[in-house]
């Protein structure tokens, strides 16, 4: 049912999966995603139910800079959430270019995005799609979903941050790690290429290799397997 990186800890996955879950079992959903959201506005862990690995990529690599609802076109905001077929007409969505590549070819006709914030940043969103064969997304179904944004919202802010800071920071004073190379580091921990991690901060893969290096040396260990166990053993997975 659920698509999860393998190396994925218990905490946040398990309450993503969990979140899934309950809007599905609130709403009837063709497809929907939760996913955790780094500074850059990057995804980066990604629970999918219904959704193709691949579409979950295609839309990270290409689609995602014209989407309507993209958290980096929010953060100057405070919405916390947004319903495709409410931000603009049937016609103006089905005439738009994220529509005709992206939505028409996976048969969505309709979406809702809720955003969760830590110090007006987004920094979680949870996905949710209907096809053709569903109605769009009504009054009350959104009302209820403005409720459920309000306790997810706590939990992602008093329980996944605070552990994220705490690790980064735990890590960063030992090994003495710079923030770039705390972000490499994060993107190997979720399982990534040298060429995607390359792509999604926006460097040279020769840039990638580089940090690679640095925190090979910094953290004394000379391959990526050898780099994963310690790390895990440093964080408690």
């Amino acid at each position: 049912m659920y698509q999860i990186r393998q190396n994925s800890s218990e905490f946040p996955v398990k309450f993503q999966q969990e979140s899934l879950e309950l809007v599905n079992c609130l709403l009837p959903l063709t497809s929907s995603a939760f996913y955790l959201v780094d500074p850059d506005m990057r995804h980066k862990e990604v629970i999918l139910r219904g959704i193709r690995q691949e579409t979950d990529q295609a839309y990270r690599s290409h689609y995602k800079n014209i989407d309507p609802a993209h958290p980096s076109r929010l953060q100057s905001n405070e919405l916390n959430l947004q319903c495709l077929s409410r931000s603009m007409s049937t016609t103006e969505l089905h005439n738009s270019a994220f529509y005709k590549e992206f939505l028409k070819p996976i048969n969505i006709e309709d979406a809702v995005d809720i955003f969760f914030r830590y110090d007006d940043k987004v920094i979680a969103v949870l996905t949710m799609l209907r096809d053709a064969s569903l109605p769009k997304f009504s009054n009350s179904e959104l009302h209820t979903l403005q409720a459920i944004q309000r306790f997810l919202e706590y939990t992602v802010t008093s329980l996944y941050i605070p552990e994220h800071i705490s690790r980064r920071k735990h890590i960063s004073q030992k090994y003495k790690l710079t923030d770039r190379e705390l972000d490499v580091l994060e993107w190997i921990i979720a399982g990534e290429k040298n060429e995607t991690i390359a792509k999604e901060l926006w460097v040279s893969l020769a840039t990638v290799k580089t940090h690679l290096h640095h925190i090979y040396t910094k953290m004394k260990v000379t391959s990526r397997t050898k780099l994963l166990s310690k790390v895990f053993s440093e964080i408690g997975r």
